[in-house]
């Protein structure tokens, strides 16, 4: 094990093919309002160096588009957050097989 604490955990896996070592990071994301709030301050500074390969997945209970809202007590300002953190640390969305959304259950 890489790292853990209450948001995630990581693991570095290293590649059979070329040798590679690279970071996988598994983040559960809480659902209240305070707790995502605590979760995208830590989420958005961490700081992972450019040239690594980071692969991050997981239930991050936050929404990227408002048009993905499903339900009442979806709140602009988390996706204004959520994609703010995504951006500042240079994440790529990829989907998941015969998924259109990986970022929501809908």
């Amino acid at each position: 094990m890489v790292f853990s604490n209450r948001f995630a955990i990581s693991v570095e896996f290293t590649s059979k093919h070329n040798n590679e070592n690279w970071p996988l990071t598994v983040v559960y994301a809480p659902c209240t309002l305070a707790r995502k709030r605590e979760f995208l301050e830590w989420f958005g500074n961490i700081s992972m160096p450019e040239q690594i390969d980071w692969l991050v997945v997981g239930d991050f209970n936050l929404l990227r588009k408002p048009e993905d809202i499903n339900r009442e007590g979806a709140y602009l300002n988390e996706i204004f957050l959520f994609n703010e953190a995504i951006s500042k640390l240079d994440l790529i969305e990829f989907p998941l097989h015969d998924r259109q959304f990986t970022w929501t259950n809908k």
